[in-house]
């Protein structure tokens, strides 16, 4: 059976060099992304658009082993303006889960989240341009899970979502909840996805908590990535990061 487009699995194949066929895949995903935040944008002028309307004190970490494992590993390798978008990505994503009605494990949700960028720090086990670092982060979560004596099943899961968020986008249907929910955490975070279905308090809470610090740089937005991976061809398409986030205009 063939694996899915982005899963560790599908990983092993080519280090996350994209076919051709893939290539459309993911020219689609961001196309649908485009045509649903335009949607947002014509439904919110003529005041269709409700944001949740819930607290950032609503979605406060899991309070479990996992979890915690997942801070510490998160504190010893990230740079502090990376932690700060996982930890968005996190919350992003949980408040964004009402509006497609997600029930989701929060503790694998939220080790998913937080690290889901580890291919990017000095702890990463392969070089940049030798392999996508969505699957070589998704590798080195799930065997560290599995070093802290966490079950494989749940090791799988969060590595598989952490290796499939640069599809930026994830049917549930297709990759579950919890890769579902990073991906489009990630993606409101960065570009705005989104940003129209989460209420004004909710954001500026969350920006006074996890500033949005110099994200082009936490990124490694200059370092060259695997040539043919999500992120070089994402990069090609669209420039990279816009110059401005949208977070850095939340007051």
């Amino acid at each position: 059976m063939r694996s899915k487009f982005g899963t560790l699995e599908w990983g092993k194949k080519n280090n996350g060099r994209l076919t051709p066929t893939e290539r459309l895949h993911f020219l689609r995903n961001m196309a649908f992304l485009a045509a649903r935040e335009a949607s947002d944008v014509i439904r919110d002028k003529l005041g269709l658009l409700k944001p949740v309307d819930l607290d950032f004190s609503n979605f406060a970490p899991p309070d479990t082993r996992m979890a915690k494992d997942a801070e510490v590993f998160g504190r010893e390798t990230h740079t502090e303006d990376l932690l700060s978008h996982g930890y968005r990505t996190y919350y992003f994503g949980a408040i964004l889960a009402p509006y497609s009605r997600l029930k989701y494990d929060k503790e694998l949700f939220f080790t998913a989240a937080l690290l889901h960028d580890i291919g990017l720090t000095e702890s990463r086990t392969i070089p940049l341009k030798a392999c996508c670092f969505g699957v070589s982060g998704g590798r080195q979560v799930q065997e560290c899970l599995l070093r802290k004596g966490h079950p494989s099943e749940k090791a799988q899961i969060v590595g598989d979502a952490i290796s499939a968020h640069l599809n930026l986008h994830l049917p549930v249907r297709d990759y579950g909840e919890v890769a579902a929910m990073v991906a489009k955490g990630a993606v409101c975070d960065l570009f705005g996805f989104g940003k129209r279905r989460v209420n004004a308090n909710f954001k500026r809470e969350l920006l006074r908590a996890y500033p949005a610090g110099n994200m082009h740089a936490a990124l490694l937005s200059q370092e060259q990535m695997a040539p043919g991976s999500r992120r070089d061809i994402g990069r090609k398409l669209t420039g990279g990061l816009p110059e401005r986030l949208w977070i850095q205009d939340i007051k």
